[in-house]
Order: structure tokens, then C-alpha cells, then sequence
């Protein structure tokens, strides 16, 4: 009977342990990998006013005779001094052989994305582009609201967090189980 004791409680700690360790890979909602598609639909890039979200404050518009060449405008409040965007600095593309840039006259900010990379990067909502402005006075500004869209996703942990613990909890109860009918015998 000992034996048998010993071989249920040997195969609880067993399975208590891979609970233990296996639950937190687990994520809340299923993950699917990457495949090679060809994108339908174009992801929007992130527009800012003076670092901050621009809600709305920038439009922009492909050229009908060129659909990478985007012109964009500020049409909030104040005026624009000038233009930034990440293509450069932060995505690696040289001006002149990946893209063009251009303020024109009326302030508005061309970009003509020459190599597929830069297309590529524009199609998939990887650029960014930051308007800087100054207001008439100096109580108008914009509020600076942080930008959520690129939060991570959900994992589940709290939840492998629960599993984890009822899991060992009850290997503490075998554990205490055995001891006690090794005390009663």
C-alpha cells in the first residue's frame, strides 16, 4: 500500500512541476504566426504636432498619379515651422535613393518613397511624421496624449498566475496527505 501511496504521490509532484512550468507559456488568446501575404489593405502612419498624438490635426492624400507620393497638411491651429519623419534616423533609408522629401510653399510635407524598403515600410504603418508648430499665444498648445497603439498584447499570465499556484498548492496537500498516513501507520 506504501508503494502505491508513493507512486500516486510521485506522479501528482510530477505533473504539479510540468503545470508549474508549462502554464505560463500558454497565452490568453491563440498566437498566429506570420505568413507571407502580400498586404490588401495599407496601415496608416502615426501623425504628431510637436512630438505629441496629432488627433486629427494632420491629413494626408496619395497622389492619384502616384501612389507613393503622400502629401501631408496640418490643419489644426498655429503655423508650421517645419517637418520631421523617422525614414533616416530611425528606419535607415537615404534621402534621394529610398524616398524624396519637400516642404512646399505652403507648408504642406511631400514624400515620394522610391525603393520597395521605403514603399514596404509605408504600406505596413511603419513611418511616422511629427509637424513642428508654433502657436499665436502662448496658451494654445496641444495636451500631449500618449499614443496606445502599440501595446503589447494580452499574455495571460494572471491567469497561469492562479494555475501555478492551485497546482503546487496541491502538491503541498499531497505532500502533507502522506506525511500524515506515514505518521498514522
Amino acid at each position: 500500500m506504501k508503494k502505491l501511496i508513493v507512486m500516486v504521490l510521485s506522479l501528482v509532484m510530477v505533473l504539479t512541476t510540468m503545470a508549474v512550468y508549462t502554464v505560463p507559456a500558454m497565452a490568453k488568446d491563440a498566437v498566429i504566426s506570420p505568413t507571407a501575404t502580400t498586404a490588401t489593405e495599407k496601415k496608416k502612419p502615426s501623425l504628431h504636432v510637436n512630438g505629441s498624438n496629432a488627433d486629427g490635426d494632420i491629413t494626408f492624400t496619395e497622389d492619384p498619379n502616384n501612389p507613393n507620393r503622400v502629401t501631408f497638411e496640418y490643419t489644426g491651429d498655429g503655423t508650421v515651422k517645419d517637418w520631421e519623419d523617422n525614414l533616416a534616423d530611425e528606419l535607415g533609408f537615404i534621402e534621394g535613393t529610398d524616398y524624396t522629401a519637400v516642404i512646399n510653399d505652403d507648408m504642406t510635407y511631400t514624400i515620394t518613397f522610391i525603393s520597395e524598403d521605403a514603399i514596404a515600410a509605408w504600406n505596413n504603418g511603419l513611418v511616422w511624421v511629427n509637424a513642428i508648430v508654433e502657436y499665436d499665444d502662448d496658451t494654445t498648445s496641444t495636451t500631449g496624449k500618449k499614443d496606445h497603439s502599440n501595446k503589447s498584447p494580452s499574455t495571460g499570465a494572471p491567469t497561469s498566475a492562479i494555475a501555478a499556484t492551485v497546482a503546487v498548492a496541491g502538491a503541498g496537500f499531497a505532500v502533507l496527505a502522506a506525511t500524515k498516513k506515514r505518521d498514522a501507520e
